[in-house]
């Protein structure tokens, strides 16, 4: 139903107008604002993975260890996965606010009055701070995805190359991470199509500001279709964050495709 509302002027109000492919070529000739989130949604993207996949893995190699309280670190690493993402965004709101957020306190408490800043209000820090706040949500969840793919790989191979004399970071590199591919294609597919959608935390944290630096697209999506009432014009945004999950979620199943 929302491609063929593309192809439509519609208020939600009146009758709704067909326009043809109108909504499209404005989105990529007139719409400032929309090719601006298409560079902030890769932008955010690319911190998300970068954020979430490297420590999310440390933490699953050390948890699969046999550490001491490894269940108990492992359920306390998960728990903001089951947290709603509109409250985890609102605690790291009140974290950045200038006045009342306890990064700016900390700073000032430790004499670095130098580095306090209006965190969520600089187009320079905005964005890396509402990644920051995504990851801390989601690293647990990708961890435990991680464990599940150490723990289910041979222990005869594993035995073996510790027969052969292999190391910690040889198990790692040579054993554990070449058979681990399939689940990281897995979590980077997660984060990507989760990330072309990311919604809830932008809304919460900074609206889409300051001066549409976190603009993204499904935020730009909702503005246009029921802040300014033009839903032919938001199923067109739509239909293009669609075609964006669908490609860029084959290309990285081409990319670490399982080659033997």
């Amino acid at each position: 139903m929302s491609v063929g509302l593309s192809f439509f002027d519609w208020d939600l109000l009146s009758k709704a107008k067909f326009v043809g492919i109108r909504n499209f070529v404005k989105l990529f000739t007139r719409d400032d604002i929309f090719r601006m989130s298409i560079g902030n949604t890769f932008q955010y993207l690319g911190l998300s993975i970068l954020f979430q996949i490297p420590l999310a893995y440390f933490l699953a190699i050390l948890l699969t260890r046999g550490k001491r309280f490894e269940k108990l670190v492992r359920n306390t690493v998960f728990m903001p996965a089951i947290i709603s993402g509109t409250a985890v965004s609102l605690m790291f709101y009140f974290i950045y606010h200038p006045e009342v957020g306890l990064l700016n306190a900390f700073l000032k408490m430790i004499g670095q009055e130098d580095l306090v800043h209006f965190w969520l209000a600089d187009s320079k820090t905005a964005m890396l701070c509402v990644c920051i706040a995504v990851a801390w949500q989601w690293i647990g969840y990708h961890m435990v995805i991680f464990v599940t793919g150490i723990t289910s790989i041979s222990t005869d191979m594993i035995e073996a190359a510790r027969i052969d004399g292999a190391n910690s970071w040889q198990l790692t590199t040579k054993i554990i991470t070449p058979n681990m591919k399939p689940v990281l294609r897995v979590s980077i597919v997660l984060i990507t199509t989760s990330s072309f959608k990311a919604f809830d935390s932008i809304y919460v944290m900074t609206g889409g500001g300051p001066a549409h630096a976190t603009e993204v697209m499904a935020s730009h999506m909702y503005n246009k279709a029921f802040l300014q009432l033009n839903y032919g014009y938001g199923c067109a945004i739509g239909l293009i964050l669609f075609l964006f999950c669908l490609v860029f979620s084959g290309v990285i199943q081409t990319i670490l495709k399982d080659r033997g």
